[in-house]
């Protein structure tokens, strides 16, 4: 242990079994995180390591994409992004196209806007890192839909290269297009955390989902606001998929990039967690694996339904896959073994140790919002 900030913490103390460090007790390790009272728990995967009362092996928006809420906001946006799509619904069945296509492209984006206020996730320069990542992902939404969807793509439809374009190339050109964004902050010293590389990623494919939709579907906008006909269910769908399922599906490919891009650039890893997962090149594979393979089911299936429902399942199966990389990035990273005086942990609110882990529910202190982090550079 490098230094003790209150000798009276030690009171008690044991071996953590998985990482070898005196720790106080507790349910978690204050140090690596791991269950201190389970033999396989250096993983712990039934307390996900950002929001401990949820298992790692869960499809769970809000906790995956925003995992700086505490829980007793968390339900806020929760039931607030079930109550825009909804409305989204509402709107289509009320004939009100251009409004239920607008809410669904600007749901998510707003709401993440809302969370970075809230969490005060980029507390220092907020507004250089809100331009970079959703200012950018803007810029290459808006000439990414001019230029390959009203230019280059209808020319291909139907011949021998419309796979290789609309299935293959699009999806790269886009996933990489949203990663250009995060790139320039890669360097930033304030924004050093794995989940510093989560919301910089999320944002940036946000900013190109809604822009895309927005620039691809102009024609739609600037028709009268009523229709003349009711809304059909293959319009209904396809808002959905391409407005929300998309962007959802964009945010976690995103995601898993820039959060293993982050660890690795910044060097925060600690050798706890030995993972291909957590190793960019393998991410970055995933990444464009998954935009390919739903780019090619979208051109080659024939009923929307179908491809509705094949980007749902990759939607629910890339979160799953970021959420479980995020965790593991939380568990990998940090610093010395340092115990810092006892504050409240904002997750279960019990005045434990001020170490990377809270000992009692084992919430990441770099999940918690930043304004009620304890400082753990202070002691050395």
């Amino acid at each position: 242990m490098s230094a003790t900030a209150d000798e009276g913490l030690m009171t008690g103390s044991l071996i953590c079994a998985h990482c070898g460090q005196s720790v106080p007790p507790g349910t978690f390790c204050g140090f690596c995180g791991a269950h201190l009272h389970e033999e396989k728990g250096r993983r712990r995967l039934g307390h996900f390591a950002a929001s401990p009362s949820e298992h790692v092996l869960r499809t769970a928006l809000i906790s995956t994409l925003f995992p700086h809420l505490m829980r007793r906001h968390a339900h806020v946006f929760r039931e607030t992004f079930a109550g825009g799509a909804l409305l989204v619904l509402v709107l289509a069945a009320l004939r009100l196209y251009t409004p239920a296509l607008l809410l669904a492209a600007a749901l998510l984006p707003v709401l993440y806007l809302l969370y970075v206020h809230e969490a005060e996730v980029w507390e220092r320069r907020p507004l250089s890192a809100l331009l970079a990542t959703f200012g950018v992902g803007l810029l290459l939404g808006v000439g990414y839909s001019l230029g390959f969807g009203q230019l280059i793509t209808p020319s291909f439809a139907g011949t021998e290269q419309g796979p290789l374009l609309s299935g293959i190339l699009l999806p790269v050109v886009a996933q990489l297009a949203m990663v250009v964004g995060p790139s320039t902050l890669l360097w930033r010293k304030d924004l050093d955390e794995a989940l510093d590389g989560l919301s910089v990623g999320v944002m940036s494919a946000f900013g190109f989902v809604f822009a895309s939709v927005v620039a691809g579907y102009w024609h739609n906008l600037t028709a009268p606001l009523v229709g003349q006909a009711a809304v059909s269910s293959d319009q209904i769908l396809n808002i959905l998929r391409v407005a929300i399922i998309g962007a959802v599906v964009s945010a976690s490919t995103t995601g898993l990039v820039t959060v293993t891009l982050w660890l690795r650039r910044h060097g925060r890893g600690r050798g706890l967690q030995k993972s291909i997962l957590l190793q960019p090149a393998a991410m970055v594979f995933v990444a464009l694996l998954a935009q390919v393979g739903l780019g090619l089911g979208s051109y080659f299936l024939s009923s929307l339904l179908a491809v509705v429902a094949l980007w749902a399942l990759g939607a629910a199966a890339l979160l799953m896959a970021l959420r479980v990389v995020t965790h593991l990035a939380l568990l990998e990273e940090g610093a010395a073994h340092v115990i810092a005086p006892s504050s409240p942990c904002s997750e279960c609110h019990m005045v434990v140790p001020s170490m990377h882990f809270c000992p009692h529910c084992g919430a990441a202190r770099s999940a918690a919002p930043k304004r009620f982090r304890p400082d753990l550079e202070v002691v050395r």
